[in-house]
């Protein structure tokens, strides 16, 4: 089963899970992303849920961290059965930045009520579900780590009208990874909650960094996604 802890020194939310469950996130999350060029107001939200793809792709392939846990098989049991395995199961796990993994997860609203909206009311499947598994697994964290009344506001705006995901501004994510990982622990985990709200309600700050996006845009004569952030990150994180 899908889990997510926040890092040690809670520079991001930390995936984990056994193969299958690695394996059933990425494959639901390609089925419920449009095609490229296909929602163009979201394209670049798309891009940055395929980056968490694709670092959950690299897991798969065992590029990132792995641990070994009990799964409460014993002696005796394996007696009574009758059969011999192993102790512990192998799971896989990766971290993610916190306002990357906010935004991925409040980003998946929008992407699985498009999907719903376009299938069949006939058809049945099982990716929406598996996905909302992953995102109540967020959920679940973040409900460990904020007060219950910071929670229930989170809540609140994670819950928002998804279309605010169209033509957002995701150069501001990298903004805000960058200053996040310049705090320290306890910093960070008392603007956990702010984090959503700046990220969701696009306040003045979020403003500000589009305007300077669209400035540059129409200096340079490009698309808005072509102008980034000229800061670059750490070659070595302490998560």
């Amino acid at each position: 089963m899908l889990k997510a802890v926040n890092t040690t020194n809670m520079a991001g939310i930390r995936t984990i899970g056994d193969f299958n469950d690695f394996e059933q996130l990425y494959e639901a999350i390609h089925q419920i992303l449009p095609e490229e060029g296909e929602d163009m107001e979201v394209e670049d939200s798309r891009l940055r849920v395929l980056g968490f793809c694709y670092d959950l792709r690299h897991a798969l392939m065992g590029d990132q961290d792995y641990e070994y846990v009990d799964n409460g098989l014993n002696d005796d049991i394996m007696q009574q059965l009758g059969i011999v395995g192993p102790k512990k199961n192998l799971y896989l796990s990766f971290p993610t930045f916190y306002p990357e993994m906010i935004f991925v997860t409040f980003a998946l609203n929008y992407f699985i009520s498009e999907y719903e909206a376009k299938r069949k009311k006939t058809t049945w499947d099982s990716y929406p579900g598996i996905v909302r598994n992953f995102q109540n697994a967020v959920l679940a964290c973040l409900k460990e780590t904020l007060t219950p009344k910071k929670f229930v506001n989170s809540i609140r705006l994670l819950n928002s009208n998804p279309s605010i995901l169209k033509n957002y501004r995701t150069q501001y994510l990298d903004f805000l990874n960058l200053r996040f990982l310049e705090w320290d622990p306890i910093k960070r985990e008392q603007n956990i909650s702010i984090l959503i709200k700046r990220i969701i309600e696009k306040g003045t700050e979020y403003q500000q960094i589009e305007r300077e996006i669209l400035q540059a845009a129409h200096k340079y004569q490009c698309p808005p996604s072509e102008i980034i952030i000229k800061k670059e990150y750490p070659e070595h994180i302490e998560w």
